[in-house]
């Protein structure tokens, strides 16, 4: 079985559509904490399509 981030990766239109998220990947990286201080909590940046 093909996984469905594969499948879309591949063209294929799937609902609702597959996400991956890599929890504490990159905590200690500058470029990451400048993205997370503009927001409040984790929410509010994974709902920001910005």
């Amino acid at each position: 079985m093909t996984s469905r981030l594969l499948r879309v990766l591949h063209g294929e239109v799937l609902h609702p559509p597959p996400v991956w998220l890599m929890r504490q990947a990159g905590r200690y990286l500058p470029e990451y904490r400048a993205v997370r201080a503009r927001f409040p909590d984790f929410l509010s940046l994974v709902h920001d399509p910005e």
